[in-house]
């Protein structure tokens, strides 16, 4: 007989600096892939890119330094995706842009694909070469930190340029409710592809500790092992792992990858950090907040 795992949650800062490794890391919680090297993870990335897959792009913000005449055009196309910054307290034409690579992949007009040529001529030597290899000449952007601009930057705008990945160990149940916050970007652990049977899962189902475990601990423990012979059952006997799912309860053990701006991460914390929010969703978003605490992430 297969048994299960209980667990409890967890949230654990993404601090990988390098595009394509970041995004591969990111994009293989998907599937709960091993990490895999630098030179697998840009033909990975490439290949993502390639089949049009471009929401796991989203994970990864440029900050580049523009002129005042792309500051304005980038104002007038109006493209959501992108932020535009002048800084309040500089007295000289510093003008910011914040993107992922998603619209700049995603361009369809002319007068984007020429907007877009001005920043993809600033990006690292690889990512040129893989991603923009037939980028005509012509003027770029300044690729840039933010650490370079934080004095010049009011808290607001520090928050809205300042990005952060964390992923959290939590139950299906909180991922429901976290997936309706936007603008964030997502990347979960996917019941339609994982089989749950295999070694890489320790041959057995994981949930975590639900509320009140101690009060109900054989009600919870039954009703875990029917689930997990069931899913086992089911397998077994031929079923995909998309249809075997169909028995996996809210507690069941979720993966999910995280991403936003530190604007939408204290909207996040407002919101479910709070005596309304499900006590689920608050211990796991409190243990991010408690995280960027500690790391001095928020000012």
């Amino acid at each position: 007989m297969n048994t299960f795992n209980l667990i409890e949650d967890s949230a654990t800062y993404i601090e990988s600096s390098d595009f394509f490794d970041k995004i591969a890391l990111v994009a293989h919680n998907c599937y709960q892939v091993k990490e895999k090297d630098h030179d697998s993870n840009v033909a990975f990335i490439s290949r993502l890119i390639n089949n049009h897959h471009l929401a796991m792009i989203e994970h990864y913000r440029f900050l580049f330094k523009i002129d005042k005449e792309h500051y304005l055009a980038f104002k007038d196309l109006g493209c959501p995706f992108i932020k535009l910054i002048k800084p309040v307290n500089s007295l000289t034409n510093i003008y910011l842009l914040s993107t992922s690579l998603r619209p700049l992949l995603e361009g369809k007009s002319e007068r984007e694909i020429a907007l877009y040529h001005y920043l993809e001529r600033a990006l690292p030597d690889e990512i040129r070469t893989v991603l923009f290899p037939q980028l005509p000449l012509g003027e770029c952007a300044v690729l840039s930190r933010l650490e370079e601009y934080e004095s010049l930057l009011s808290p607001e705008q520090y928050d809205e340029l300042a990005f952060y990945t964390y992923q959290l160990i939590t139950d299906r149940g909180v991922t429901h409710e976290l997936v309706r916050h936007r603008p964030c970007s997502f990347a979960q652990e996917s019941t339609r592809y994982c089989n749950y049977t295999k070694d890489k899962f320790s041959n057995t189902l994981t949930f975590i500790k639900p509320l009140r475990y101690q009060d109900f601990q054989k009600t919870f423990d039954d009703y875990y092992q029917a689930v997990t012979d069931t899913y086992f059952e089911l397998i077994n006997n031929g079923a995909k792992p998309e249809e075997a799912r169909a028995v996996l309860p809210n507690s069941l053990k979720a993966s999910i990858m995280v991403s936003a701006d530190l604007t939408e991460w204290k909207h996040i914390f407002s919101l479910r950090i709070s005596p309304f929010a499900h006590p689920d969703i608050s211990r796991v978003i409190s243990k991010v907040k408690g995280d960027m605490e500690m790391r001095g992430f928020l000012k």
